[in-house]
């Protein structure tokens, strides 16, 4: 079985559906209201786990967390490494989705920022093989002493820089695999954010990263993967109906890892993620509708055209 261990942020998510996203100043009557396990790490957990990987989460949650994991560990997330904050509560994501399946979320990190490298186990990598996966929604230097370490034990490295911010360069050699969507690709290379397929290749392909390998998130128009000494592949995403797009990039790191950690090479990997992603959005919840296997290898899953 394929282990990952996900370090990151746990979160209630609290989604909000209108048929418009308000404007500055206006108040708008929700359609409907989900409440659910959220944030980065979590989400990325439970998508791998999903998959059948063998997931360990390494994250801080507030005392009023019980049922946070529980809901975790029922899809199979190992939260012995899940601990309770001194102070402060669970994170809490405040999402609303209109009805093209746009987005607006506010975040308050909560427990998230109790965070330390202290609360790193000694031992990331657990096996050969291991993908340790971490992304921004805890602090800078848990992610710098998550990525060095993971590195000096042998794991495969996969970043998330979302939020976006800058990312020090030994942390990004480090780093196996950079899986940022466009605008966190322009904030880690101080340009501006690329429009379309042609210009993210561009820039992409001009970039001076020190990370081994480069996939970038795309949404609806799939993803680029930039590896040395070769060209930025596009790999295109199908044409689905697209209900609430939140959760999709977590999908396709959770997908993504999953398949590195059972040998695949990048550009399959990435296509596969591109394909779980494109499943995702096409129900209501960041983790409610992210692929199993089954769904996601059956032969009427989604296929580009």
């Amino acid at each position: 079985m394929p282990s990952i261990t996900v370090v990151g942020s746990v979160n209630r998510d609290l989604v909000l559906t209108v048929e418009d996203l308000p404007r500055p100043g206006e108040t708008v009557l929700a359609a409907g209201f989900v409440e659910g396990v959220g944030g980065k790490g979590a989400n990325q957990a439970v998508a791998a786990a999903r998959l059948g990987a063998r997931v360990r989460l390494v994250a801080r949650v507030g005392a009023d967390a019980e049922a946070v994991l529980e809901a975790l560990a029922a899809e199979g997330v190992d939260v012995a490494e899940v601990r309770p904050a001194p102070s402060g509560t669970t994170g809490i994501a405040s999402v609303v989705v209109d009805r093209a399946g746009e987005n607006t979320i506010v975040v308050n990190p909560g427990a998230n920022a109790a965070l330390s490298a202290e609360d790193l186990p000694a031992r990331l990598a657990r096996s050969a093989g291991e993908v340790v996966l971490v992304q921004h929604e805890i602090r800078p230097e848990v992610v710098a002493a998550t990525v060095l370490r993971a590195r000096e034990q042998g794991a495969t490295v996969v970043l998330n820089p979302a939020p976006a911010r800058p990312v020090a360069p030994e942390v990004l050699a480090a780093v196996d695999v950079l899986v940022p969507n466009l605008g966190e690709l322009a904030t880690l290379l101080g340009a501006p954010r690329p429009a379309g397929v042609e210009q993210a290749r561009g820039l992409l392909e001009r970039a001076a990263l020190p990370c081994r390998a480069v996939v970038v998130t795309l949404g609806a128009d799939g993803a680029l993967v930039k590896q040395p000494d070769g060209p930025a592949v596009h790999l295109p995403a199908p044409v689905v109906d697209a209900v609430d797009t939140v959760g999709a990039g977590d999908t396709f790191c959770g997908a993504l890892a999953d398949s590195l950690a059972r040998g695949a090479d990048l550009l399959a990997a990435a296509e596969r993620a591109v394909r779980a992603a494109s499943l995702a959005v096409t129900g209501l919840g960041a983790q409610a509708a992210m692929p199993s296997a089954a769904q996601l290898d059956a032969p009427a899953a989604v296929a580009v055209s």
